[in-house]
């Protein structure tokens, strides 16, 4: 169907950790974990996709359980012409 699935690390978890792990979590490095945060790197990232596939026109499909799901669901409310 020329579908491509992306997964998308959430920022602290995983390799994606923007200080060391005995900072990260705690004041003040901990404020850039939010959720306003995540939907913002989830639509650089869908742009960023976007563009280098020359795919402005696709559409994008979010989801996820639990967790995921709100941020998918949250994405959608936010940014209904990313999502």
């Amino acid at each position: 169907m020329g579908a491509l699935i992306v997964y998308a690390e959430h920022r602290y978890f995983g390799d994606s950790m923007p200080f060391s792990k005995d900072q990260a979590y705690k004041s003040p490095y901990n404020s850039f974990l939010t959720v306003d945060n995540t939907l913002s790197d989830y639509v650089e990232l869908v742009n960023q996709i976007k563009k280098d596939y020359q795919a402005d026109d696709k559409a994008v499909i979010a989801f996820g359980g639990s967790y995921g799901g709100m941020l998918a669901a949250w994405s959608r409310m936010r940014y209904p012409n990313v999502f």
